[in-house]
């Protein structure tokens, strides 16, 4: 328990004490690394000991590279396998290595973790927390595969000491089909940005480039982008449309290699690759873009708006609480090109005063809502109190 007079801010520990133990368990190391970077940090500065689990995919060396942090790598999770067999083995190992670390809390991201490792903390005894931070590929599945991922989130769920969600809608549908009680659940608006690392830099950005930034899977809105590019450069020829990502090999929603290929040929998009570094590129552009069928919360919108860009996003579930709509972007409905096309159109209309306007309260409510001095302390609120309800001895009777 936090002593009497101590700011709950922050957790200390008594001398001679353990330290606390945290496992952080997602599908990628690239995960952990991009989005949980902070917290990772930030629990090592409050004396947490961090073990990180997930597939090896090269981001592990720089997860290893922080302090008093350990990397143990999944050998059996595949986020792209729907092997019983498969899901098996990844259920036996995350319940062997919770049996053999000990941790004092589990934390969890993304599907396979949430469900897998909600049934292995619960094999083991180990508290956990699960966070959702979309439905992913099921938004968008057939009904009967959402249905079955529904029924076994229920069941994965009874095993967690709370559910995070990343808006307020997906919290809302969880419910309704009853695959959470209210409760257990807490809404934490990302997974916070860095507004010091994704800061504006005020150059020459007068020239009319829309960035996409994201894997490049129908979901995304990847093809109404390179539609609503082709139709505002009927009217708009110098206007450029840039796509910072790459095809996602496995995943049933992303365009194949070929497809992205016509585009460059026919000239409707200026491909960049992929980086590890967006910042340039968003520096560069005039307004970032993503027409989303479906988000938790966004990053790269979250980045952008960190950068002062204006946004362009659809009104679909997380998208949309990052727009005030003519404020700092504009929204449109998702899978609709046409619409897409108009609010671009609408953006070049703008005059540069106007523009910079949007840009300047992108910028403020990145600060004031989603930056990790924000979202972080609730993320370290939540598990101070499940570790200090573990702390706390049943009383006898």
């Amino acid at each position: 328990m936090i002593p009497e007079g101590v700011s709950p801010e922050r957790f200390y520990f008594m001398p001679g004490t353990k330290r606390p133990k945290i496992a952080l368990i997602a599908n990628t190391a690239w995960n952990l690394w991009n989005f949980r970077r902070a917290l990772i940090e930030s629990l090592v500065n409050e004396g947490f000991e961090v073990i990180c689990m997930a597939p090896a995919d090269g981001f592990e060396a720089k997860l290893e590279n922080l302090d008093s942090v350990r990397f143990l790598a999944l050998h059996c999770l595949s986020r792209k396998s729907i092997s019983p067999f498969g899901n098996l083995r990844t259920l036996a190992e995350l319940t062997r290595l919770l049996r053999r670390e000990l941790p004092d809390l589990a934390v969890f991201y993304t599907v396979k973790p949430n469900i897998f490792g909600s049934w292995a903390a619960w094999i083991t005894g180990t508290p956990a927390i699960a966070t959702v931070e979309g439905l992913g590929y099921a938004a968008t599945a057939p009904s009967f595969f959402r249905q079955l991922i529904f029924r076994l989130y229920r069941i994965a769920f009874r095993c967690v000491e709370k559910v995070v969600f990343l808006n307020q809608d997906d919290r809302a549908e969880f419910i309704y089909h009853y695959v959470v009680r209210p409760g257990k659940t807490l809404v934490i608006k990302g997974t916070g940005v860095d507004t010091i690392h994704f800061y504006p830099e005020y150059g020459d950005t007068t020239e009319p480039v829309f960035l996409f930034i994201g894997r490049l899977l129908s979901d995304k809105g990847i093809r109404e982008f390179v539609q609503a590019a082709d139709r505002v450069r009927e009217s708009t020829p110098h206007a450029r449309f840039q796509i910072l990502g790459s095809p996602d090999a496995g995943n049933p929603a992303s365009i194949e290699a070929s497809e992205l290929s016509r585009w460059i040929e026919d000239r409707s998009v200026e491909y960049l690759g992929q980086t590890d570094d967006v910042r340039p590129f968003i520096a560069r552009a005039a307004v970032v873009v993503l027409p989303s069928y479906r988000e938790g919360m966004p990053r790269v919108l979250l980045e952008g708006m960190a950068m002062g860009k204006p946004v362009i996003t659809t009104d679909s579930v997380g998208c949309r609480e990052t727009v005030e709509e003519g404020q700092n972007g504009f929204i449109v409905p998702s899978e609709n090109a046409q619409a897409l096309a108009d609010a671009m159109l609408r953006f070049l209309q703008l005059p540069p005063a106007r523009r910079s306007a949007m840009g300047r309260y992108s910028r403020q409510k990145a600060v004031a809502e989603f930056s990790n001095s924000v979202v972080l302390p609730q993320y370290l609120r939540l598990i101070r109190e499940n570790l200090e309800k573990k702390a706390v001895p049943s009383s006898s009777t």
